[in-house]
């Protein structure tokens, strides 16, 4: 099923009604591609703000009872739900297409800086990570299913630094039009395929699933995208696996609290790890692993071959 009202498509952001950050993404009308209302809509900050007023909520309030009445019952009907058309996975030919031209690809040349040339297309071969020409230097991360489905591609933009640069994001599907995107499921998925021992580490960014996985051993690492993305559903495919999750500085109870009500069908726990080790700057700004790998590999320096020392992060 589909919704007559969906959040925008896309990297364009609205000041949130509740924090006043420039995180907001508000939901539109599929069909005649008209907002709804200023307040209508998902704050980006999840952990921070975590604002979200849905289409079904506004128009059934108490304060829209005018418009409510206004509605047909069909009308209301179509808020909820409607039918939807067949998902639409991504061609081989534009996701085998996209895994090249590295010398062109600022993520790439960000990690062959940390870990070495030969680390890094490794890493880019795990994690099915493209190139994109939607913006100069851009990456794909291309989202594979344990079917082996290429389901969906993250289009990012980074700095030299390894920084993303802001208002540059998108998705594959809404750039060609590619229609309906598949389920969601998590980033790095595909990788159970390759081992059925190792116990899943998962992470919220795909930039620090990858860089964990070039660093910390003993776990595949896999991204969630957002902590509203990490549900039981979603998780069904690594049944009868560990589960460790490490949030974002600042971000362990709430994900603690998911842990624990999804622990009744998966084995699954939060790493407090992380947590303890920062310091309350790096808590405030919401450091993560991956930003904990990098500043573990300056500072002896990965080498052209990017050997190096383990960390006890995960120790």
């Amino acid at each position: 099923m589909s919704y007559k009202y969906e959040l925008e498509k896309g990297s364009r952001k609205n000041f949130c009604p509740a924090c006043k950050q420039k995180t907001f993404v508000r939901y539109v009308d599929t069909e005649s591609g008209v907002y709804i209302a200023d307040e209508v809509g998902r704050c980006d900050r999840e952990i921070k703000c975590s604002y979200h007023l849905k289409p079904g909520e506004y128009f059934l309030s108490g304060e829209n009872l005018s418009l409510k009445r206004l509605l047909s019952n069909d009308q209301r009907k179509r808020i909820i739900k409607v039918p939807d058309e067949k998902p639409v996975y991504v061609p081989d030919v534009l996701f085998t297409g996209s895994l090249q031209y590295y010398e062109e690809n600022i993520f790439f040349r960000y990690l062959v800086q940390l870990l070495g040339n030969d680390k890094a297309e490794e890493l880019c071969t795990w994690y099915c990570v493209g190139t994109s020409k939607h913006w100069q230097g851009a990456c794909v991360f291309w989202y594979v299913d344990h079917f082996g489905r290429v389901t969906r591609g993250k289009v990012m933009q980074y700095d030299q630094t390894g920084h993303r640069v802001k208002g540059c994001t998108n998705s594959v599907h809404s750039l060609m039009k590619l229609g309906k995107l598949p389920g969601l499921h998590l980033y790095g998925l595909h990788l159970v395929r390759l081992d059925n021992t190792l116990p899943v580490a998962i992470v919220e960014s795909e930039k620090s699933a990858i860089l964990a996985a070039g660093y910390l051993k003993g776990f595949l690492w896999m991204a969630t995208g957002s902590l509203s993305t990490l549900t039981a559903e979603r998780l069904e495919p690594l049944q009868g696996r560990e589960i460790i999750l490490f949030p974002d500085g600042g971000a362990f109870e709430k994900w603690q609290e998911k842990a624990e009500s999804l622990s009744r069908t998966v084995n699954i726990r939060c790493s407090d790890v992380l947590e303890q080790s920062l310091t309350d700057q790096q808590r405030e700004a919401g450091y993560d692993i991956g930003d904990l790998v990098v500043d573990a590999l300056r500072p002896k320096g990965s080498g052209a071959n990017g050997t190096h020392q383990e960390s006890h992060i995960c120790s």
